[in-house]
């Protein structure tokens, strides 16, 4: 008895077609998650820019101690901070963002 075979070129052809499509997907949502960090109060992250050079590190748990925050508030600061160049990102992990204010 032999063994049933191989797909055929349109079924291998199909599931890459439907690979590409849900790539492309997950492209559009992570531009509409950068738009995210556009909703954080303007005056929070000057507030905090003006303050950065006396903090040795920046993590989220300074900020929301400091700054009475939110954590994942303080996360989008962070990266906000570190779009403007004021903050060069040292570790970035899941839970915990570190930065170094640049000099």
């Amino acid at each position: 008895m032999g063994t049933k075979g191989g797909k055929p070129i349109s079924a291998i052809e199909k599931r890459q077609l439907r690979a590409m499509k849900e790539a492309m997907k997950r492209k559009e949502e992570k531009k509409e998650k950068r738009m995210a960090v556009g909703l954080i109060d303007p005056s929070i992250i000057d507030r905090v820019a003006k303050e950065i050079k006396s903090f040795d590190v920046v993590t989220p748990f300074v900020l929301t101690q400091r700054y009475n925050i939110k954590y994942s508030t303080a996360k989008k600061v962070i990266k906000a901070l570190a779009e403007r160049g004021l903050v060069d990102i040292v570790l970035k992990a899941r839970r915990i963002i570190i930065a170094v204010p640049r000099k």
